[in-house]
């Protein structure tokens, strides 16, 4: 493996990605542009150009994904979208987030009104707490339904809403230290 495209929102997603990236001729998405080999480029090379036409079309080039190249030795230009970082190296966990956010505001920065722990977003910077909707409102076009970037309206950073958003569910994770019980759990418990 030399290259693996990670943080899709959901599996569904991610093997929907998976399934037109090895069909692209036959993919609603990608089926329209020409996917002839070039004699010139070897199979990788070709997967390669069918990885960024496909990063840079709806509704894959509005997700946060990461480009991970594993081995830098086969690593070959790519130009995705510009909210979509390219890394090198093997993939690493994400750190805990543990105790470090521990002074959050309660109320909205955007309307000032009072902010439940199921309709939270915060700026990954600086903590600053916003309704989900308040701050999708200001950041997302009028072609777009969801926002791909936008600077926090408090602090002023740059902030991509695909990383305020593993943010957040980073953060419910390490809140629940007992785990949720599964209705499957329910039929063993006579």
């Amino acid at each position: 493996m030399i290259l693996c495209i990670h943080n899709f929102p959901n599996r569904i997603a991610g093997l929907r990605f998976e399934w037109a990236w090895q069909n692209p001729k036959i993919s609603v998405r990608l089926k329209m542009y020409d996917w002839q080999k070039k004699k010139t480029e070897n199979g990788v090379q070709f997967q390669i150009r069918v990885l960024e036409r496909m990063l840079n079309v709806p509704p894959w080039n509005k997700l946060p994904l990461t480009i991970q190249w594993l081995r830098s030795e086969y690593k070959i230009p790519l130009v995705p979208p510009l909210h979509m970082p390219i890394a090198l190296g093997p993939i690493e966990e994400p750190s805990e987030i543990g105790d470090t956010v521990t002074s959050r505001e309660t109320n909205c920065t955007l309307c000032h009104t009072t902010v439940s722990e199921d309709n939270n977003i915060y700026c990954v910077h600086n903590q600053c707490t916003f309704h989900l909707i308040c701050l999708a409102d200001k950041w997302v076009s009028k072609t777009d339904i969801l926002p791909v970037s936008g600077t926090c309206p408090k602090c002023g950073t740059p902030q991509l809403w695909g990383e305020m958003v593993r943010f957040r569910n980073r953060l419910s994770k390490s809140k629940s230290d007992i785990p949720s019980q599964h209705w499957s759990d329910q039929l063993s418990q006579k």
